[in-house]
């Protein structure tokens, strides 16, 4: 009878008392069932977290660099003409939306006494065999609309200089004057290797 109550006593102990609350183990969890067996709820609740935050990066990301916000960055040169005078050259991107895309140059008489044409093209030559025209765009220099352009600035599209020019030879540029003549200016290895690179 005294082992029958011992085997009793040691079943029950460690039982909870009728009535009361059973104590549940920290890491008993919620299960459900996954690919490859059974996966704790917040395992789940960590990768929707991760992917929460993914969207919100990429969302930043489109927010802050825009269609068109990439744009290369203006790139500018001083030269001079053959009488000295200072003259600056930009290659840049055409930005406003109301006229084609693509890169240009921007040639601009620092000196303020001599007047460009719009219409003729830019000519230039390596002094071997290349030679190219760039169709004057200087319509882009001003809103869409208007008739007045700036007299001391015109701009060229590069789309006309191909095939690239050689990095290692100097570039003759003739720019064209509203007089009808034209400007010589001389671009050594930085704007000429620009020209070469540029996409």
């Amino acid at each position: 009878m005294h082992a029958y109550n011992g085997k009793l006593k040691t079943v029950f102990q460690g039982r909870p008392a009728m009535g009361g609350s059973a104590q549940i183990s920290a890491s008993s969890v919620p299960l459900v069932r996954g690919g490859s067996g059974l996966v704790p709820l917040r395992r789940w609740a960590a990768i929707a977290r991760i992917a929460v935050l993914a969207l919100a990066l990429l969302l930043l990301t489109v927010l802050a660099f825009p269609p068109g916000a990439l744009a290369l960055e203006p790139r500018s040169w001083l030269l001079k003409d053959q009488a000295g005078r200072s003259w600056s050259l930009t290659l840049l991107e055409q930005a406003d939306p109301a006229y084609p895309g693509g890169l240009r140059l921007r040639i601009t008489d620092r000196t303020g006494t001599q007047p460009l044409d719009h219409q003729r093209p830019l000519r230039l030559s390596d002094g071997l065999n290349g030679a190219w025209q760039l169709a004057n765009s200087s319509q882009e220099l001003v809103p869409a609309g208007s008739d007045t352009l700036p007299p001391g600035s015109a701009q060229f599209d590069l789309a006309g200089l191909e095939p690239r020019p050689r990095a290692e030879l100097p570039l003759l540029l003739e720019v064209p004057l509203a007089s009808g003549g034209a400007a010589e200016l001389l671009a050594g290895p930085d704007p000429v290797a620009a020209l070469h690179d540029a996409a």
